[in-house]
This record gives structure tokens, sequence and C-alpha cells, in this order.
């Protein structure tokens, strides 16, 4: 046996474990020297990938990664390690001699060289796929560029006066001048104040064939102007025709450029105030931004799978934050009703309840603006209870009862069965809403949270 029992008791001592038993010794020794085996093995392996005839600590230390044990501490040493052997009158001893350093060899010895400071600094290897021309950079020769590149160069560089640094322009297509004057034509008449116009001006960009360069410049319109307008309610409005009109335009291929647009959406859905004037329709505006990051969402769900996901994931911290207000309360809600009946069954209905106690005591303090607000979210919430009940077919409308009424208030809470008692919709509003808490106490599902 390699590994002795003997050690495996002075191990078991070290670590207060007094009087191992002979034979509990003599199997940890087995298994001990088993493991050893292994982890050799293992490192002969990196010793054999590595080109190498010796065996070193980091091929050991490899080798215990690999197995999830803890690598040994240290450092390996830069020349092979010399044993010396001590008799003693019970065993054998190895151990390694310390080597005698003479201080007065080293103070005689010079001094090294004084390293050089680090220093670090940062350039542009290349911008948009073209290589600036500055100092750091390799300078192509002219047998690596085309005959038209070299053309551009010769037409396109700039030199800085200041730090002698070229450049290159960074655009590669440059717009035609039709194009260029097409746009301008377009947003120019979508701030006119005839609506003829702006209705022209919308056709064409929902029809036109030869507008594909122009997506990008009417993606970057949209989002400047509901940056720069965002308590102007006509300007919203009109940015929200121009993105329904480019994708309505079955000539554009406008998939590139939707994670650019739906920030844009969900501003004009959840944003705190989008007038001056709250009494204005800024509801009928967040509607038609839910209808259209619902359509997204249908259109490109297949190739971007997780976007309802994160849009969904979104609204709903939008809903379940008490420190929002209810204008982005009713924006979540319509936004998360828009997405289906499976994200309101999910999302929706397992917090209305508590949103209602939230509700009813913003509506309790003395402030018109919040009376009108909750009402709104109310009718959001309604309308979300609506899809669900129209959606079951199989559901008959129940009778409005007293009864049904004390159950309903349990699950939406009482200002809201009020509500759809009194909807047109109530007894199938009714008849879903007690179903399903049936079956959420036979198979009880958590609330989601934000």
């Amino acid at each position: 046996m390699i590994y002795p029992k003997s050690t495996i008791k002075s191990t078991s001592e070290s670590i207060g474990i007094p009087k191992l038993k002979d034979g509990i010794s003599a199997a940890m020794a087995q298994d001990v020297e088993y493991r050893l085996h292994e982890i050799i093995d293992e490192a002969v392996k990196f010793m054999r990938h590595s080109k190498r005839t010796k065996l070193t600590v980091a091929d050991m230390n490899n080798a215990l990664r690999v197995r999830n044990i803890e690598p040994i501490y240290g450092f390996e040493a830069g020349r092979p390690v010399k044993f010396n052997k001590a008799a003693t009158a019970l065993e054998e001893i190895y151990y390694v001699e310390d080597e005698q350093i003479d201080l007065d060899t080293y103070l005689e010895e010079p001094l090294p060289s004084v390293p050089l400071e680090v220093v670090y600094t940062s350039h542009w290897l290349a911008i948009e796929g073209v290589q600036p021309r500055i100092q750091q950079n390799p300078i192509p020769t002219d047998d690596d560029e085309a005959p038209a590149k070299k053309q551009a160069r010769a037409h396109a560089q700039k030199t800085d006066g200041t730090s002698g640094v070229e450049t290159i322009p960074l655009v590669k297509h440059v717009l035609s001048k039709e194009l260029q004057l097409y746009f301008e034509c377009i947003t120019e008449s979508l701030q006119s104040s005839d609506p003829a116009v702006k209705s022209t001006a919308l056709e064409s960009i929902s029809i036109d064939a030869g507008i594909h360069q122009l997506v990008t410049y009417f993606i970057q319109y949209i989002a400047e102007t509901i940056k720069s307008n965002i308590h102007s309610l006509d300007a919203l409005k009109m940015a929200m025709a121009v993105a329904r009109a480019i994708r309505k335009n079955p000539n554009l291929f406008v998939e590139p450029y939707m994670h650019q647009l739906i920030p844009s959406l969900l501003t004009c859905l959840v944003s705190k105030r989008l007038c001056e004037n709250p009494t204005e329709d800024h509801w009928s505006l967040r509607d038609g931004a839910a209808d259209q990051i619902a359509e997204i969402c249908q259109q490109f769900n297949r190739s971007y799978h997780t976007l309802q996901a994160r849009i969904a994931r979104t609204l709903l911290r939008a809903f379940l934050d008490p420190t929002r207000p209810l204008t982005t309360h009713y924006g979540a809600i319509t936004g998360l009703t828009k997405l289906g009946v499976n994200i309101i069954k999910v999302l929706i209905l397992p917090n209305i309840k508590t949103y209602m106690t939230l509700l009813d005591a913003e509506m309790a303090k003395d402030n018109q603006q919040l009376v009108s607000d909750g009402r709104h979210c109310q009718e959001a919430l309604l309308g979300a209870l609506r899809a669900l009940a129209l959606d079951n077919k199989e559901l008959d409308a129940a009778s409005l009862t007293s009864v049904q009424k004390s159950k309903l208030a349990e699950v939406v809470g009482e200002t809201l069965a009020r509500l759809v008692f009194a909807d047109r919709d109530g007894g199938r509003i009714v008849a879903y809403l007690l179903a399903h808490e049936r079956a959420s106490k036979e198979s009880p599902v958590a609330p989601a949270s934000a």
C-alpha cells in the first residue's frame, strides 16, 4: 500500500477525531490511494495534450478543477524540488532543504532599470466598417483598395488641422436627391394644419414602394417627435399615425426596426402625461398605441419569440407599481388586455382585487382629476373582464343574484363587482369569474408579480 493507514490516523487526529479504528483507517487509505491514481491519470492527460513529457503543478491543478476539487494553493517551483531524507527511530521523513541566501551578494548587485510607467489609450479600429486613417491603425496599401474606394477617398478625406487625423465619411450610401426632397416634403406635410394634406402624406407613406431607404429616417422622426413633443397631443397622434402607415406599407421591410419603434409606442402608452390639459382625450392615443403594440406582437412573435413576454413584463411592472399615476395604470391595463386573453388571465385577473383596493383609496381623495382617471381605469379593468367572458363561448350568462354579487366582490372587490352587475355583459362576466374562482380553488395559482 502506497498510502499507509498511519497517515490516515495522523490526519484524523489533527482534525479532532482520535482513536480511529484500524479497519476504517485501512479502508480510507485504499480509497485515498484510488483517488490519487484518478487525479494523476487526469493530470497526465493534460500533460500529453500540452505536448510535454514532464508533469507540472499546473497539470495537477487542472485535473482537480475538472473534478470540482479545490486546487492546490501556492506557486509552481521554477526548478525541480529536491527532497532530503531524515532517518528517525520510527520512520523515514523527507523534507525540502531551505536555500541559504547571502544578503551581501544581493546588496552588491546593481539596481535593475526603472520600469516604464504603465499607460493606456484608446482608438477606433473601424467605424461602420471604415477604418479611420490614424497613426494607431495600419495604413492600407493602394493595391488593397478597390478603384471606386480610392476615388471616394480622394474626394472625401478631410484633415483636422489640430490633430492631423484623416477621417472617412461614415455613411455607406447617400440618399438620392429625389428621396431627400420626398422626405422633406412628407415631414412638412405632416406638420400642416390642413387635414387633407396630412392624410395625403400618410397615404403616400403607406403605399409607396420606393421609400425603403427612408424607413430608418421615419423611425428616427417618430422618436424625435415624441421626445420633443411629449405634451403635445396632436404631435403624438401624428407620430403614431406615421408608425401605423409605415407598418401598413406592404413594400417595406420594417422588422429590423421594431426594437427602435416599440419604445416610442410604449412611451405613448404608459407615459405619465401626454397633454398640457388633463381633460383632453389622451385615452384614445393610449388605446391606439396598445393596438399597435398588440399587432406587432402578433406579426413578429415567430421571429422574436420573447417579444410579447418582454412587453408584458414591462406593462406588468407599470400596472403593479403603486407609485405610478393612474394614467400609467390605465395604459398598462389596456396594453395587457390587447395582448390577449391568456395575458389577462395570468397577469391581470389574479391582481384585480389588490389593485382595486389601491384604486379605491386614490379615488377617495378629494381630487376630481383622480376620480376621473380612476373611472377610466375601472372601465379598462371591466373591458379586460368582458374580453375574458366573451372569449369563452361555452359559458351561459348567469342569473344575477345578491349571493353571486357577494361572491364576486370576494374576487374583484366591491366597486368592480357593482360595475360588472351594471354592465350589459355582466351575466357572462359573473359566470366566467365564478367558474374561474372554483377552478382556482381546486388548483391554486400564485398571482404574477413584477
